[in-house]
């Protein structure tokens, strides 16, 4: 039996610098990762980045993205140091398109195939910055938590068409 040929860039980022130990056999094709980020999404939603020959390419496969843009109240003032820590550690997640400082908040776009805003937040919060603990807030981001898991299910539920029959 002869085996399938592997991929020679992440799926997830489309970087070439792989990291050799990072390896997953999906459907019989060896993939291999730059990043442990992008191989727990990888496992995560394996559709939205490998099609199949019954419903064609996936959202990854044709070059889309899913590009959101959020605004996080932290606790308090940024200083100038935790913002050079804040911007370091986001722009090493895979993702990450912008980042925008203002006086206690922090304006993120990124792709949410790659990353999404609780893979941000955990980030933020090992740089010791402190997000806001206001009720109104906390609501808020375990429902964005939630509608972009949604999303994430429903982008790589992988349909012929865009039709829904």
């Amino acid at each position: 039996m002869r085996k399938l040929e592997s991929t020679i860039h992440c799926p997830v980022c489309h970087m070439t610098k792989i990291n050799r130990s990072l390896l997953l056999n999906y459907q019989g094709v060896d993939h291999y990762f730059c990043s442990s980020q992008c191989l727990d999404r990888f496992k995560s939603h394996p559709h939205l980045f490998v099609g199949n020959p019954q419903h064609g390419l996936s959202i990854k496969q044709k070059n889309q993205v899913a590009l959101k843009i959020r605004r996080i109240r932290l606790r308090g003032a940024i200083s100038d140091d935790l913002k050079a820590d804040l911007e370091t550690s986001l722009q090493s997640l895979m993702g990450i398109e912008a980042l925008d400082f203002t006086d206690q908040e922090l304006h993120v776009t990124y792709d949410l195939l790659q990353v999404s805003l609780e893979d941000i937040e955990k980030t933020i919060e090992q740089a010791a910055a402190r997000l806001s603990k206001g009720m109104a807030e906390q609501v808020k981001r375990r429902l964005i938590h939630y509608s972009e898991e949604c999303e994430l299910d429903n982008l790589a539920h992988l349909t012929k068409g865009s039709d829904c029959h």
